[in-house]
């Protein structure tokens, strides 16, 4: 996120796809996003890459979540 600290990722290149996978997820991407790869050098860091996000994917942990929440009555306040 350009108004974020940059967070710890692992880039995947198989196949000729690329993928970046972050270590602590993100919420809010969306495809046409840019993502920019930077070098981890703190105020000198540089710019290795980027390109736009295609599609975006929720971990496992994120999708157990949303089950369980879906799987809750709905909860409607008396008025």
């Amino acid at each position: 996120r350009s108004t974020r600290p940059p967070r710890p990722a692992v880039l995947h290149h198989r196949d000729g796809v690329t993928s970046v996978e972050l270590a602590d997820g993100e919420s809010g991407i969306a495809p046409g996003q840019a993502c920019v790869l930077y070098s981890d050098d703190g105020n000198d860091a540089r710019v290795f890459g980027g390109g736009f996000i295609e599609r975006s994917e929720r971990g496992a942990e994120a999708e157990a979540m949303l089950s369980r929440l879906a799987a809750r009555p709905a909860q409607i306040p008396a008025e």
